[in-house]
């Protein structure tokens, strides 16, 4: 709650009352005047503004990042564990993660099996076979699930000078 924005508001809400009694205090006439009707709209404002500084931060108390003297910011970086310490997730990619096209380099949505722009099928991400359609998902060949937990051995993929030896299986 920033309370100088507040206490501004409390100043037009009590002058806007001011103004509405005033007429009556001083003439006794009950009548409308422009000071009354001011008044009467002065009002409103006054609780808008009590609400703006009641959302507000307060900048005694928040400021970037304590340069101006905030005992309570903490201005050590958070240490990041080193790239081998981080826990690995159980998929090497997102299952929703779109895929690229190998030879076009089309962006291709996750539930697609086939490249919208050259027609040529996707390989799935996890042992490299081409993926098909079984009813609306995207399965692999040769465990028949979805791409994201396909338990096959991964192919190899060929060089020129003749086929890399097959990787280890994966447990389960």
């Amino acid at each position: 709650m920033n309370r100088s924005i507040v206490l501004v508001g409390i100043a037009i809400i009590l002058s806007g009352l001011a103004l509405a009694a005033s007429p009556i205090v001083l003439t006794g006439a009950e009548q409308f005047d422009v000071e009354q009707e001011a008044g009467i709209f002065l009002t409103p404002v006054g609780l808008l503004v009590i609400l703006i500084g009641s959302v507000q931060p307060n900048p005694e108390r928040t400021t970037v990042g304590g340069t101006f003297g905030n005992p309570e910011a903490d201005l050590d970086r958070p240490v990041r564990p080193r790239r081998g310490e981080r826990p690995r997730g159980a998929f090497g990619f997102s299952p929703r993660e779109p895929a690229s096209c190998r030879t076009c380099g089309t962006v291709i949505p996750y539930d697609l099996a086939v490249c919208a722009r050259c027609g040529r099928a996707r390989e799935c991400r996890g042992c490299g076979r081409t993926l098909e359609m079984v009813e609306d998902r995207t399965d692999c060949p040769g465990c028949h699930r979805v791409e994201a937990f396909c338990r096959c051995a991964r192919l190899p993929s060929p060089t020129p000078q003749g086929t890399v030896p097959p990787s280890r299986r994966r447990p389960g």
